[in-house]
Protein backbone atom coordinates (compact mmCIF):
# COMPACT_ATOMS: atom_id res chain seq x y z
CA UNK A 1 0.00 0.00 0.00
CA UNK A 2 1.08 3.44 -1.22
CA UNK A 3 2.00 6.23 1.11
CA UNK A 4 -1.08 8.13 -0.46
CA UNK A 5 -3.53 4.82 0.09
CA UNK A 6 -2.47 5.10 3.94
CA UNK A 7 -2.87 8.79 3.88
CA UNK A 8 -6.19 8.16 2.60
CA UNK A 9 -7.65 5.48 4.36
CA UNK A 10 -6.35 7.33 7.31
CA UNK A 11 -8.27 10.36 6.48
CA UNK A 12 -11.23 8.16 5.48
CA UNK A 13 -11.71 6.24 9.06
CA UNK A 14 -14.10 7.30 11.80
CA UNK A 15 -11.48 6.87 14.32
CA UNK A 16 -9.24 10.30 13.08
CA UNK A 17 -11.69 11.79 15.08
CA UNK A 18 -10.46 10.16 18.36
CA UNK A 19 -7.13 11.08 17.17
CA UNK A 20 -7.92 14.60 16.46
CA UNK A 21 -9.93 14.80 19.82
CA UNK A 22 -6.56 13.46 21.51
CA UNK A 23 -3.76 15.89 19.53
CA UNK A 24 -5.99 18.88 20.06
CA UNK A 25 -6.12 17.96 24.13
CA UNK A 26 -2.33 17.21 23.99
CA UNK A 27 -1.58 20.49 22.25
CA UNK A 28 -3.51 22.66 24.69
CA UNK A 29 -1.74 21.19 27.53
CA UNK A 30 1.63 21.10 25.81
CA UNK A 31 0.93 25.29 24.75
CA UNK A 32 0.05 25.67 28.71
CA UNK A 33 3.42 24.24 29.98
CA UNK A 34 5.74 26.01 27.41
CA UNK A 35 3.81 28.54 25.62
CA UNK A 36 4.15 29.57 21.95
CA UNK A 37 0.87 30.97 21.25
CA UNK A 38 -0.31 33.22 24.24
CA UNK A 39 -3.72 33.22 25.66
CA UNK A 40 -5.63 34.19 22.73
CA UNK A 41 -8.28 36.95 23.28
CA UNK A 42 -12.42 36.03 23.80
CA UNK A 43 -13.26 36.21 20.30
CA UNK A 44 -10.20 34.33 19.16
CA UNK A 45 -10.95 31.20 21.58
CA UNK A 46 -14.85 31.17 19.91
CA UNK A 47 -13.56 31.53 16.55
CA UNK A 48 -11.32 28.49 17.43
CA UNK A 49 -14.08 25.67 18.90
CA UNK A 50 -16.52 26.98 15.86
CA UNK A 51 -14.22 26.67 13.26
CA UNK A 52 -12.57 23.33 14.44
CA UNK A 53 -15.08 21.33 15.79
CA UNK A 54 -16.38 20.38 12.51
CA UNK A 55 -12.89 19.46 11.46
CA UNK A 56 -12.58 17.55 14.12
CA UNK A 57 -16.08 15.59 14.57
CA UNK A 58 -16.10 15.60 10.53
CA UNK A 59 -14.66 11.68 10.15
CA UNK A 60 -16.75 10.05 12.61
CA UNK A 61 -20.02 11.90 11.96
CA UNK A 62 -19.38 12.78 7.85
CA UNK A 63 -22.78 11.18 6.71
CA UNK A 64 -24.28 13.23 9.15
CA UNK A 65 -23.15 16.40 8.43
CA UNK A 66 -23.96 16.27 4.50
CA UNK A 67 -27.18 18.17 5.64
CA UNK A 68 -24.87 21.52 6.67
CA UNK A 69 -22.84 21.03 4.07
CA UNK A 70 -22.36 24.43 3.31
CA UNK A 71 -22.03 25.88 6.94
CA UNK A 72 -19.24 22.90 7.29
CA UNK A 73 -16.74 23.50 4.75
CA UNK A 74 -17.36 27.24 4.79
CA UNK A 75 -15.90 26.73 7.97
CA UNK A 76 -13.43 24.36 6.68
CA UNK A 77 -12.07 27.28 4.94
CA UNK A 78 -12.23 29.50 8.19
CA UNK A 79 -9.83 26.33 9.83
CA UNK A 80 -7.80 26.55 6.88
CA UNK A 81 -6.75 30.22 7.23
CA UNK A 82 -6.28 29.61 10.98
CA UNK A 83 -4.13 26.66 10.72
CA UNK A 84 -2.09 28.70 7.92
CA UNK A 85 -1.45 31.10 10.38
CA UNK A 86 -0.66 29.18 12.93
CA UNK A 87 2.21 27.62 10.47
CA UNK A 88 3.27 31.64 9.44
CA UNK A 89 2.96 32.88 13.11
CA UNK A 90 5.83 30.15 14.35
CA UNK A 91 7.94 30.87 11.10
CA UNK A 92 11.04 29.25 10.26
CA UNK A 93 10.74 27.24 13.95
CA UNK A 94 8.44 25.04 11.81
CA UNK A 95 11.53 23.54 9.62
CA UNK A 96 13.31 22.66 13.31
CA UNK A 97 10.68 20.92 14.91
CA UNK A 98 12.00 17.55 13.42
CA UNK A 99 14.93 17.86 15.65
CA UNK A 100 13.59 19.80 18.37
CA UNK A 101 11.60 16.62 18.53
CA UNK A 102 14.81 14.81 20.25
CA UNK A 103 15.37 17.47 22.70
CA UNK A 104 12.17 18.67 23.42
CA UNK A 105 9.33 16.32 22.58
CA UNK A 106 6.02 18.67 22.98
CA UNK A 107 7.84 20.22 20.03
CA UNK A 108 5.62 17.32 18.37
CA UNK A 109 2.30 19.59 18.69
CA UNK A 110 3.78 22.65 16.71
CA UNK A 111 3.21 20.34 13.18
CA UNK A 112 -0.51 19.85 14.38
CA UNK A 113 -1.46 22.96 12.36
CA UNK A 114 0.22 21.16 9.24
CA UNK A 115 -1.54 17.91 10.40
CA UNK A 116 -4.93 19.62 10.41
CA UNK A 117 -4.43 21.03 7.22
CA UNK A 118 -3.84 18.50 5.46
CA UNK A 119 -7.18 17.14 6.22
CA UNK A 120 -8.90 20.18 5.44
CA UNK A 121 -7.66 20.08 1.82
CA UNK A 122 -7.99 16.33 2.14
CA UNK A 123 -12.14 17.24 2.93
CA UNK A 124 -12.58 19.86 0.73
CA UNK A 125 -11.41 18.31 -2.67
CA UNK A 126 -13.04 15.08 -2.08
CA UNK A 127 -16.58 16.13 -0.79
CA UNK A 128 -18.76 17.04 -3.50
CA UNK A 129 -20.18 20.78 -3.38
CA UNK A 130 -17.61 21.93 -1.04
CA UNK A 131 -15.57 23.93 -3.35
CA UNK A 132 -17.71 27.43 -3.11
CA UNK A 133 -18.41 27.00 0.55
CA UNK A 134 -15.06 26.67 1.49
CA UNK A 135 -13.49 29.43 -0.97
CA UNK A 136 -16.07 31.78 0.79
CA UNK A 137 -14.44 31.04 3.93
CA UNK A 138 -10.98 31.45 2.69
CA UNK A 139 -11.78 34.80 1.08
CA UNK A 140 -13.85 36.34 3.83
CA UNK A 141 -10.22 35.48 6.12
CA UNK A 142 -8.24 36.99 3.58
CA UNK A 143 -11.28 39.93 3.61
CA UNK A 144 -10.17 40.40 7.50
CA UNK A 145 -6.94 40.60 7.22
CA UNK A 146 -6.59 43.26 4.64
CA UNK A 147 -9.41 45.00 6.20
CA UNK A 148 -7.33 45.36 9.64
CA UNK A 149 -3.84 45.80 7.07
CA UNK A 150 -5.99 48.96 6.28
CA UNK A 151 -7.47 49.84 9.41
CA UNK A 152 -3.79 49.68 10.93
CA UNK A 153 -1.71 51.74 7.95
CA UNK A 154 -4.35 54.54 8.51
CA UNK A 155 -3.82 55.00 11.78
CA UNK A 156 0.27 54.69 11.85
CA UNK A 157 1.44 58.13 11.35
CA UNK A 158 -0.46 59.43 14.52
CA UNK A 159 -0.10 56.54 16.74
CA UNK A 160 3.57 56.45 15.68
CA UNK A 161 4.15 60.25 16.50
CA UNK A 162 2.38 59.97 19.54
CA UNK A 163 4.64 56.94 20.82
CA UNK A 164 7.67 59.35 20.40
CA UNK A 165 6.09 62.83 21.24
CA UNK A 166 3.33 62.28 24.14
CA UNK A 167 2.31 65.08 24.01
CA UNK A 168 0.79 64.07 20.90
CA UNK A 169 -1.43 61.69 22.76
CA UNK A 170 -4.90 63.50 22.23
CA UNK A 171 -4.82 62.97 18.77
CA UNK A 172 -4.75 59.30 18.37
CA UNK A 173 -8.56 58.15 18.01
CA UNK A 174 -9.90 56.08 20.76
CA UNK A 175 -10.84 52.72 18.90
CA UNK A 176 -10.13 48.76 18.76
CA UNK A 177 -7.52 49.02 16.70
CA UNK A 178 -5.41 51.93 17.97
CA UNK A 179 -5.76 49.83 21.35
CA UNK A 180 -4.14 47.10 19.83
CA UNK A 181 -1.65 49.06 18.14
CA UNK A 182 -0.70 50.79 21.67
CA UNK A 183 -0.25 47.47 23.60
CA UNK A 184 1.87 45.57 21.05
CA UNK A 185 4.90 44.10 22.70
CA UNK A 186 3.55 44.53 26.34
CA UNK A 187 0.33 43.32 26.42
CA UNK A 188 -0.38 41.68 22.74
CA UNK A 189 2.27 38.86 21.56
CA UNK A 190 2.75 39.26 17.89
CA UNK A 191 5.52 37.38 16.96
CA UNK A 192 7.53 33.99 18.30
CA UNK A 193 10.30 35.50 19.01
CA UNK A 194 12.00 36.32 22.31
CA UNK A 195 12.69 40.11 21.88
CA UNK A 196 8.65 41.07 21.32
CA UNK A 197 8.78 42.69 24.20
CA UNK A 198 8.68 41.46 27.66
CA UNK A 199 6.64 38.05 26.40
CA UNK A 200 3.64 40.07 26.72
CA UNK A 201 0.46 37.59 27.25
CA UNK A 202 -2.66 38.04 25.31
CA UNK A 203 -2.78 37.11 21.55
CA UNK A 204 -5.35 38.72 19.19
CA UNK A 205 -4.48 37.57 15.67
CA UNK A 206 -6.04 40.81 14.72
CA UNK A 207 -2.85 42.56 15.55
CA UNK A 208 -0.76 40.29 14.48
CA UNK A 209 -1.82 39.94 10.89
CA UNK A 210 -2.16 43.70 10.21
CA UNK A 211 1.50 43.93 11.69
CA UNK A 212 2.56 41.48 9.39
CA UNK A 213 0.94 43.38 6.43
CA UNK A 214 2.38 46.48 7.26
CA UNK A 215 5.91 45.67 7.63
CA UNK A 216 6.57 45.79 3.77
CA UNK A 217 5.02 49.21 3.86
CA UNK A 218 6.36 51.82 6.35
CA UNK A 219 9.89 52.75 6.51
CA UNK A 220 12.92 50.96 8.00
CA UNK A 221 12.84 53.83 10.60
CA UNK A 222 9.49 52.64 11.60
CA UNK A 223 11.14 49.00 12.77
CA UNK A 224 13.84 47.02 13.62
CA UNK A 225 15.17 43.71 13.00
CA UNK A 226 16.44 41.57 16.11
CA UNK A 227 19.99 40.73 15.97
CA UNK A 228 20.55 37.02 15.17
CA UNK A 229 17.24 36.28 14.15
CA UNK A 230 16.55 32.57 13.94
CA UNK A 231 12.24 32.58 13.83
CA UNK A 232 11.15 35.94 14.07
CA UNK A 233 9.16 38.17 11.79
CA UNK A 234 10.13 41.71 12.05
CA UNK A 235 8.89 43.76 14.67
CA UNK A 236 7.26 46.53 14.14
CA UNK A 237 6.84 49.96 16.33
CA UNK A 238 8.89 48.32 18.86
CA UNK A 239 10.12 51.97 20.40
CA UNK A 240 8.74 54.96 22.34
CA UNK A 241 7.14 55.86 25.28
CA UNK A 242 4.21 53.46 24.97
CA UNK A 243 2.77 52.84 28.42
CA UNK A 244 2.52 56.43 28.84
CA UNK A 245 0.70 56.93 25.66
CA UNK A 246 -1.55 54.00 26.04
CA UNK A 247 -2.29 55.22 29.60
CA UNK A 248 -3.44 58.48 28.05
CA UNK A 249 -5.34 56.97 25.22
CA UNK A 250 -6.87 54.30 27.41
CA UNK A 251 -6.77 55.57 30.88
CA UNK A 252 -9.77 53.17 31.63
CA UNK A 253 -8.65 49.92 30.23
CA UNK A 254 -5.32 47.93 31.76
CA UNK A 255 -2.65 47.52 30.00
CA UNK A 256 -0.77 45.71 32.53
CA UNK A 257 -1.87 42.09 32.83
CA UNK A 258 -1.19 39.57 35.55
CA UNK A 259 -0.17 36.47 33.58
CA UNK A 260 2.73 33.95 33.82
CA UNK A 261 3.65 32.74 29.93
CA UNK A 262 3.74 29.08 31.13
CA UNK A 263 3.90 26.70 33.50
CA UNK A 264 7.87 25.85 32.73
CA UNK A 265 8.79 29.18 32.77
CA UNK A 266 6.62 30.89 35.33
CA UNK A 267 9.42 31.57 38.33
CA UNK A 268 11.68 33.37 35.97
CA UNK A 269 9.01 35.27 34.08
CA UNK A 270 7.20 36.94 37.23
CA UNK A 271 10.75 37.55 39.20
CA UNK A 272 12.49 39.00 35.98
CA UNK A 273 13.47 42.34 37.55
CA UNK A 274 14.77 43.77 34.15
CA UNK A 275 11.49 43.28 32.61
CA UNK A 276 8.90 42.80 34.74
CA UNK A 277 9.57 44.63 38.04
CA UNK A 278 11.00 47.39 35.83
CA UNK A 279 7.79 47.62 32.98
CA UNK A 280 5.31 48.01 36.02
CA UNK A 281 6.75 50.02 37.91
CA UNK A 282 6.72 52.42 35.30
CA UNK A 283 3.61 51.31 34.01
CA UNK A 284 2.08 52.73 37.53
CA UNK A 285 4.12 56.02 37.42
CA UNK A 286 2.16 56.73 34.57
CA UNK A 287 -1.43 56.09 36.22
CA UNK A 288 0.26 58.12 39.33
CA UNK A 289 0.54 55.32 41.62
Amino acid sequence: MSFRQRLQRLFNSPRLTKWNLALCAGAICANLYHQAFCRPVLWATILLVIAFAPVILYPRFRDRMQRWRVPVHFLFGIAACVCLYCILFLGRMTLFIPLLIFIRPLAIFGLLPIFLLVQIIYYARTASGSFKPFISGVFLCIAFAVGMAAWFHRSFDRVNDALYDPGKSSLVPHNYMTELMLGMHVKYHISYCAYDGWRPPLHDPSIVVAAWLNVPIHARSYFRRSRNDAVCPTPIFFGGDRMAVYASVFPNSSLWQSCSCAIEGAPSYLQDAARRTWRQREYARTLGQ
